[in-house]
This record gives C-alpha cells, structure tokens and sequence, in this order.
C-alpha cells in the first residue's frame, strides 16, 4: 500500500529528488523532505507543490545529512508518527580532475556525502523502521563504470553500491529491504543537451533518461518488491551494456 505510507527523501526538494518527491506525492503519501542549502521559501513552496499533487503532508526538514542524521530521522518520525521508505538521494558530482590536481581530501568529502551520509541516515531510520519497510539509495552508472577523471565520484558510487549489499544483509532479519538504482545520463527540465556529457546518440535507446524513469524504480523497489534487497537496478537506456 502506498497511500499515507510514510517516505523520507533526502535532497527531497529539487532536481532528482524534488522529481521523485512529486511523483510519490500523487501517490498520497506522506512526505518528508530534507533539504540543506536550499532557501526556505523555495523549500516551501516546493513542499506546497508537493501537496497540491496529492501528498496527504510534506514536512520540511532542514539539515545536513553528513553530520545530523539522526536529527533528521527523528524530527520526521515525531511529525510523521514513523518510517516506512528511506531514500538516499543526496549526493555531489565533483567537477572533472585530473590526478594530479585531486587531492585526498577531495575524495574525502565525496565519500562524506555519498557513502558516509547514507550509511548514518540508514543507521538512524533502521531503529525506527518496522518489518516490511524499505530503504532505497541513488547510487550511480558511474558506481559500475570508470569514467575519465572521475576518480572521488567513481569510487563513492561504487562503495554505496557495496554498502548498499552489505546492509541488506544486516537488516534482512528484520525484513528492510535495501536497494539501490544507479541512473545513467538523466536530464532534467533545466538541463541542455551540451550539460549531459554524452551524446544521445551514444545511447542504445536514443534518449535521454527522465526522472519519471527513475521515479518508477525507486517506486517499485520502495512498495512492490518485498523479496528483492541487495540489488543494484541500472537505468541507463542500455548504456551499461555496450562494450
């Protein structure tokens, strides 16, 4: 059942996660979106979108997710009444280095946000998460593939793939699923085609992905897969498959 079901998105109030937040939201659900840097009044009147879709509520909930997870997790479940459906959407996509202009502590703070933050946030939500909840990570086609100087984005993708596998193991006792999807070139309402970084011709179907493509995944893996965890679901246009 997905109606007043009760979902946490972080970065849940623009781009990827905004979309997702307003796809679920016609579902009826219970909303609770986190969000850091953005304005208030831009995070309201996203939340009031939110409700104006459907959404039974849109609770808004500043914070940073790499230093208070817990914080965020509890806020939501006193407003909410509990968790069902986590998504880890928050992320950062470095910009291009080379070796020798990437410094160690660049792969430090793409690993705070793209493994550590998530890692804290399931930690938090899986105490207050009951038999048949669901936990869903955006992870990355570039946590599958290396790309050219990519390196801090690479190998924080492909951790929170494996974190991902390792903590579906950990809380399949108390039967939480947790699953990640892994776009490819998704574009969104404001991006060209010259900010996707790769041709659309360059991809087997000939398109670009959506965030309904990716809103559809995160849906199923979040309501109607209560058997499948540990899995990585690749949204890419058969990108990944080519050689």
């Amino acid at each position: 059942m997905i109606k007043s079901s009760r979902v946490l998105i972080t970065g849940g109030v623009h781009r990827l996660g905004g979309g997702i937040a307003l796809e679920l939201a016609e579902k009826g659900v219970v909303l609770g979106l986190n969000y850091y840097r953005t304005p208030a009044d831009e995070a309201k009147a996203f939340a009031e979108r939110c409700l104006q879709a459907g959404a039974e509520a849109a609770h808004l909930l500043q914070g940073d997710v790499r230093s208070e997870a817990d914080a965020i997790v509890e806020r939501f479940v006193k407003l909410a009444g509990g968790i069902d459906v986590l998504i880890n959407n928050s992320g950062v996509l470095p910009a291009r280095r080379k070796l020798d202009n990437l410094e160690p502590n660049d792969l430090r703070e793409a690993l705070e946000l793209n493994l550590v933050a998530p890692f804290a946030m399931v930690r938090a939500a899986a105490k207050q998460m009951n038999s048949g909840s669901a936990i869903v990570n955006l992870a990355s086609l570039g946590g599958v593939q290396i790309w050219k100087e990519r390196i801090d984005y690479n190998v924080s993708k492909s951790a929170l793939i494996t974190l991902t596998k390792t903590l579906a193991r950990e809380l399949a006792e108390q039967c939480i699923t947790v699953n990640a999807v892994a776009p490819g070139a998704i574009q969104l309402e404001d991006e060209s085609e010259e900010r996707m970084g790769i041709a659309r011709e360059r991809i087997p179907m000939k398109r670009y992905g959506t965030v309904h493509d990716i809103a559809r995944v995160v849906q199923f893996l979040a309501f109607d897969a209560p058997y499948i965890t540990g899995q990585t679901i690749i949204v890419d246009g058969g990108r990944s498959v080519m050689s």
